[in-house]
């Protein structure tokens, strides 16, 4: 396959073996599709061994080749005169080559055709001077229930046969071999087998392939396999090569690195699923490993989150990946968000392929997302298509029940919309959280989002030529510009009160107090604050009790409010309550019907605490320079965010911050990461940008490398892959990687780049036909037709080929 890069990656390096059908050339299911990983072994264990889970089906399900050569056994990967190594890969495709003896040689494609089918063509190739007769036998090993179950073989009547897996719960799963026979027993115990005996004539090769099908009836299952294996697979295999021409390959003079930028792209690709009734484009799930795509209700209604739809933040991270590898499946994500949208312009967060919703009004960024696909594409119908749609969802961000004060900044609803859910003065799932109620606080966050909206629909609609929408949009720029200032604090962006407007610190009203005391602290707040009620202990279940506050308000005036037990936030046991009133003085506190095995804790609202929100201003190219260098320098700072592996998620100061993120807030998130490497780039920092995206790179390489798969994030100060294992949230962000290097390929005759290069060695990137290698002196772009140009690396440009014109 002349369009996939040449490798030599054996098992101990940065290796990833998932493969799953690519819904840009086959058919895919949401409710039954069936991933694998493949081993190529080391020393005893098995060599291309095939592992799935059927969805969640089974413990493990394996199926591995055996060889007999001359009475000798070969399946253990020590037993290979070379050891299986991995010398081409596609989304759904990997080739791999090694040697049973000095003379046979083996190039093993496995190939996923669909959800319900796999099969690899095996080719023998002997170079020696005399014939070799050897037998090539398929097993299988089901693990169900912490049992292993024993598999058979079936005689068919064209006198074939089949090696049967058994029932996997709903599944009958089977495997086919070319003119396959059964394998005789070498005892009674031995595992059933089918295989084919064959010869392969000196200088000469042949092809041996075999397909496994599971699907719920085992006659479907066999007429499927059998019509797999009489297709021609080469017509498949070419437009396999056809596609990758879409991939884009790096050069950057690691060898690691561009392993783990290839498996990054394949696994972006294997991450998107054909559409389905519920939205009407492709769309995208989070993982899509072994254990994940069985939905036992057979509708996807089901899955776990991972599989209940397409969130925001990784919305963002795939669909720039994507732009220029599969455009339409790009515009696809917008489109499909859209599809959702209801006549008052509210867009829900997390819209899945059985009809999921969240329940909650999306991230605002979806006009942004628009706007960089466009900036891959260069598609001005899209653009027409989806601008009234995000001018609506815009505009829903700005009606009054989002901005409860009234005062042009509108607040979180929920802290699900921020995207995660760890943030120290909020964490109201978390038992170390502050619980701070996020409807009660405004933050730079949500102001930088609403910003870069508004900029980016002002960029469309200058480019639409619609006149009306830009001077509009410019009046929210103006407005939301104004309002960000307002929450700067020194030397960053920081929370404040909805209603006081105001940023304070925590003070400690009561400590541990039982709750059925009739508490009475007579504490002076000044500044008058909000005040948390937590209330722990007990068992899980919700005690049924009220509360009331007496006091005095911010005016001085005598208050009481009062709330009943389904007004906290409940989570582990433990409940928290955000006053709704602005207290100056606090007398007397109550929890009628509570138990005295309950604790209470009273404190104020503490919105000086410092995490990645006070920097995400930068995203929004909206600020002042000297702001910028402030929160530059806040950001460099290893005492707060610059940390080994990247950017961390909160102040490492912070009281809870943890750079693993499992008892406290922290870690290496890499769309947050973008985010920041965005802003940088907007202001001029590329180098910084790059400074920082190469520490996630490194630790992203060596995770891959020891576990063989990327992880939804990493640790904030050591090479490990946290959250879920061959989460797509945890690829490498490939778009701000093509940001930082300055290389856009928008087709075989059309590039963008130049620009700094600030990547410390050249790199080389060839997508479409077109290959561009970027240095610090110049930069060469070469087209398919022959035509070469060299720039040098002074200002950003469109690069043409006057022969495809």
């Amino acid at each position: 396959m002349k369009n996939l890069r040449r490798w030599q990656m054996d098992s101990t390096g940065p290796l990833l073996p998932q493969l799953a059908a690519d819904a840009r050339l086959c058919p895919t299911d949401y409710t039954d599709d069936q991933a694998w990983e493949l081993s190529l072994g080391s020393l005893e264990a098995p060599a291309l061994a095939l592992h799935t889970r059927y969805g969640g089906r089974a413990g493990l399900v394996s199926l591995v080749p055996m060889w007999n050569h001359d009475g000798r056994l070969i399946y253990q990967t020590q037993a290979y005169a070379a050891p299986p190594q991995v010398t081409a890969f596609a989304p759904g495709y990997t080739s791999i080559e090694a040697a049973l003896t000095p003379q046979l040689l083996l190039q093993a494609e496995y190939w996923v055709m669909e959800s319900h089918a796999v099969g690899a063509r095996f080719t023998l190739a002997n170079t020696g001077s005399k014939p070799e007769t050897l037998r090539l036998e398929l097993f299988g090993h089901v693990g169900m229930g912490g049992k292993e179950q024993p598999v058979r073989t079936l005689k068919r009547p064209d006198g074939g046969c089949a090696l049967i897996i058994g029932k996997i719960v709903n599944l009958h799963p089977v495997v086919l071999l070319d003119a396959a026979t059964l394998s005789e027993p070498e005892t009674p115990l031995s595992t059933p087998r089918i295989g084919r005996t064959f010869t392969v004539g000196s200088r000469k090769k042949i092809a041996l392939r075999w397909v496994h099908a599971g699907l719920t009836n085992i006659e479907d299952s066999l007429a499927l396999a059998a019509d797999w294996l009489k297709r021609d697979w080469d017509k498949y295999f070419k437009r396999i090569d056809q596609a990758a021409a879409a991939l884009p390959v790096f050069e950057t003079g690691d060898a690691d690195l561009d392993a783990a930028i290839a498996f990054s792209v394949q696994q972006l690709t294997q991450s998107i699923l054909k559409p389905g009734q519920a939205l009407p484009r492709h769309s995208f799930v989070a993982v899509r490993g072994t254990a994940r795509g069985f939905s036992p209700r057979g509708d996807g209604s089901d899955h776990d989150r991972a599989w209940s739809g397409q969130s925001p933040p990784l919305a963002y991270l795939l669909a720039l990946g994507l732009a220029s590898i599969s455009p339409d499946i790009a515009q696809g994500i917008i489109r499909n968000y859209l599809a959702v949208q209801q006549p008052d312009g509210w867009i829900d967060w997390k819209p899945g392929l059985a009809g999921q919703r969240q329940g909650i009004l999306c991230l605002p960024i979806l006009a942004r997302l628009a706007w960089g696909i466009f900036q891959y594409t260069e598609d001005a119908p899209f653009l027409n298509e989806v601008f009234p749609g995000l001018l609506r969802f815009f505009d829903r961000w700005l009606q009054p029940d989002l901005d409860a004060d009234g005062d042009g900044l509108p607040e979180w609803q929920s802290e699900h919309q921020m995207g995660y859910v760890f943030f120290p003065t909020f964490a109201s799932w978390q038992t170390w959280g502050q619980k701070a109620d996020v409807r009660l606080v405004e933050t730079p966050d949500l102001l930088a989002y609403l910003l870069s909206e508004a900029k980016s629909l002002k960029e469309i609609a200058y480019y639409l030529h619609q006149t009306e929408a830009e001077k509009w949009l410019e009046t929210h720029i103006h407005t939301f510009s104004a309002a960000l200032e307002s929450l700067w604090r020194d030397t960053h962006y920081a929370y404040r009160d909805r209603d006081t407007h105001r940023t304070t610190g925590a003070v400690q009203i009561i400590h541990d107090a039982r709750g059925g005391d009739d508490l009475i602290p007579a504490e002076v707040l000044d500044p008058p604050n909000r005040v948390i009620v937590e209330i722990s202990g007990g068992v899980n279940l919700t005690p049924r009790m009220a509360l009331r506050l007496e006091g005095a308000d911010e005016n001085g005036q005598n208050v009481i409010e009062t709330a009943d037990s389904a007004a906290f936030l409940w989570a582990h046991g433990r409940g928290a309550y955000t006053s709704r009133r602005v207290f100056s003085r606090l007398d007397r506190l109550s929890l009628e019907g509570l138990s005295r095995v309950y604790r209470v804790d009273v404190h104020t609202v503490d919105t000086t605490r410092l995490d990645i929100n006070a920097l995400l201003p930068l995203w929004s190219a909206g600020i002042p320079s000297e702001k910028t260098a402030a929160l530059e320098s806040l950001l460099t700072d290893s005492r707060h965010f610059w940390r080994a592996s990247g950017v961390t998620m909160c102040s490492a100061q912070d009281a809870n911050f943890d750079p693993s993120n499992t008892n406290g807030c922290g870690g290496i998130w890499p769309f947050w990461l973008t985010l920041i490497g965005e802003g940088l780039i907007e202001y001029n920092r590329a180098e910084l940008a790059a400074q920082m995206l190469k520490r996630l790179l490194a630790v992203q390489t060596a995770v891959l490398k020891e576990q063989k798969a990327f992880a939804e994030f990493y640790h904030s100060d050591e090479p490990q892959g946290l959250g879920e294992r061959d989460h797509v949230g945890g690829l490498v962000p490939l778009h701000l990687l093509l940001r930082i290097i300055g290389v856009r390929i928008i087709s075989a005759r059309k590039v963008w780049t130049g620009g700094p290069f600030v990547w410390d060695s050249p790199v080389t990137v060839r997508q479409h036909g077109v290959t561009v290698r970027r240095s610090a002196d110049v930069t060469l772009v070469e087209f398919p037709s022959g035509h070469t140009v060299e720039v040098m690396n002074d200002t950003w440009q469109e690069i043409t080929d006057p022969k495809l014109a």
